[in-house]
């Protein structure tokens, strides 16, 4: 009986060793797949709450490459991965962010491939704060890294630096971190087809590995038409230059626009052609010249003064005359002795 009992033993474990193992979703012994199940979750820890700063095709930084990425206030906060996959890049050494095309290529980030041909992208982590590898097979929940403000971060708030996730899915193409989004939905959105709507908070389904599954999840695979029609309203702001995977090559002409468009000029526009510029440029200038010429000829005019003064007293002749005609007249009246 015991030599019974020992066969049954050894063939259930011969069985069991050329089984594959079974996994199951949520369960302890779940393990990363590649290329991964279909399906995308919100990239955040499950049960947390999130909301959508920039949806997709957005007249600000979300067209073009972007046009079908989001943007999620994580403001320095814990970044999961939204599918199971291969890291195949990762940056993480850039503290260099702000509102400007200058910060293209200083964002730190992670691509997760899938082995479908697409690939995830988590955009402006912190510094130092990825917690996958190259080459390392992650599943859907496992922490990536830690969100920041690397690269061309723009607060919906003020307009200056703001941490947040850029979160888009893309084709993967070898060496480049950033190609053109694709249209995507996730399964733990109930509402608008699991397409994250801008100003919408939502709370995660990606409770990962090893966790019992609290919300209920509904699958969205069905395809969207790619169709983007978003124009930007800001001319060379741009979420990254594919072709520039170092922050070095930002254009060096980038930093002087930023300092013109100030509110100074503008003031100074409607103020100087009028008041400031043509009244003090022509009475300095033309003061010194007629002061220096005016007061030479003052010393001119006195010579011709002196010549005039000594003609009138040439002018005693016509008092001579009158005195000759009255002794003419006055010796006639004596010839009245005679009678």
């Amino acid at each position: 009986m015991s030599f019974f009992a020992s066969a049954i033993t050894a063939a259930f474990s011969i069985v069991m060793a050329v089984t594959p193992a079974i996994n199951l979703p949520g369960g302890s012994d779940s393990r990363p797949q590649y290329p991964a199940p279909p399906g995308y979750l919100l990239p955040w820890a499950g049960g947390e709450i999130h909301s959508v700063t920039q949806g997709e095709d957005t007249g600000f930084t979300h067209n073009g490459l972007a046009a079908y990425a989001f943007d999620f206030d994580l403001n320095y906060e814990t970044v999961v991965a939204a599918r199971d996959g291969k890291v195949v890049m990762v940056r993480e050494d850039s503290n260099a962010g702000g509102c400007s095309a200058f910060f293209a290529g200083s964002a730190n980030y992670v691509v997760i491939d899938h082995g479908d041909g697409m690939a995830s992208l988590y955009l402006h982590l912190a510094q130092n704060s990825v917690e996958v590898e190259v080459g390392q097979l992650v599943s859907a929940g496992e922490p990536v890294g830690i969100s920041g403000e690397t690269g061309v971060t723009c607060s919906d708030v003020d307009g200056g630096p703001g941490a947040h996730l850029h979160f888009q899915v893309q084709p993967y193409v070898e060496g480049k971190y950033f190609t053109q989004s694709q249209p995507v939905a996730f399964d733990d959105i109930a509402g608008n087809d699991g397409v994250p709507e801008y100003g919408v908070s939502y709370v995660s389904g990606n409770y990962g590995p090893g966790k019992s599954q609290k919300i209920k999840l509904t699958p969205h695979h069905v395809s969207r038409e790619f169709n983007p029609q978003a124009v930007p309203l800001v001319r060379g702001l741009q979420q990254a230059d594919p072709d520039a995977v170092q922050p070095t090559p930002a254009p060096p002409e980038e930093p002087t626009p930023t300092e013109t468009p100030t509110p100074l000029p503008l003031a100074e526009w409607f103020i100087t052609p009028e008041t400031e510029t043509p009244e003090p440029t022509p009475t300095e200038t033309p003061l010194p010249e007629p002061t220096a010429t005016e007061v030479i000829p003052p010393t001119l005019p006195p010579p011709p003064p002196p010549t005039a003064t000594p003609v009138p007293p040439t002018v005693p002749p016509p008092p001579t005359d009158t005195p000759e005609t009255p002794p003419t007249e006055t010796p006639t009246p004596e010839t009245t002795p005679t009678p």
